[in-house]
């Protein structure tokens, strides 16, 4: 593979993350708004902080794309909508998960790049956690 194709890969493969980020960023922050009763005081700021977040790794992304040559995507991953903490922490936990896969896909697409896998690896590191966050919250849950 040429390097040109190997570069439109890898800035393809993190256009995917940068969607998936996109998509976080506007779901935690949308359940912030919706968590009501006792569980408002728990939630709100933990919904908060993780649209933050995902605010943080969607602007890193776009820097990333462009320092590469590409340009970043506009377009978000789908964002899933919902009523209740339980199915609020579902959706999430589900939208981890595609984040995780496409961030271990782009560290595979960044081949022998080994700054951006490292920096890769540190994301990918933090969405395992919050994965395990969210499957500790939705335990014995119904997926």
């Amino acid at each position: 593979m040429s390097e040109n194709n190997r570069k439109a890969a890898l800035v393809e493969a993190l256009n995917r993350a940068l969607a998936c980020e996109y998509a976080a960023t506007v779901q935690y922050l949308q359940q912030s708004f919706l968590v009501s009763g006792k569980e408002r005081q728990t939630f709100t700021p933990f919904f908060s902080a993780s649209s933050a977040e995902a605010h943080t790794h969607a602007s890193n992304l776009g820097n990333k794309i462009v320092s590469l040559g590409g340009m970043p995507t506009v377009e978000p991953a789908p964002i899933r909508q919902a009523a209740t903490i339980d199915e609020m922490l579902r959706h999430d936990l589900a939208m981890e998960r595609e984040a995780l896969d496409a961030y271990v896909k782009a560290w595979e697409a960044a081949e022998s790049n080994q700054p951006m896998r490292f920096w890769l690896e540190d994301i990918i590191r933090l969405e395992q956690l919050h994965i395990e966050e969210l499957e500790k919250l939705t335990a014995g849950w119904a997926s």
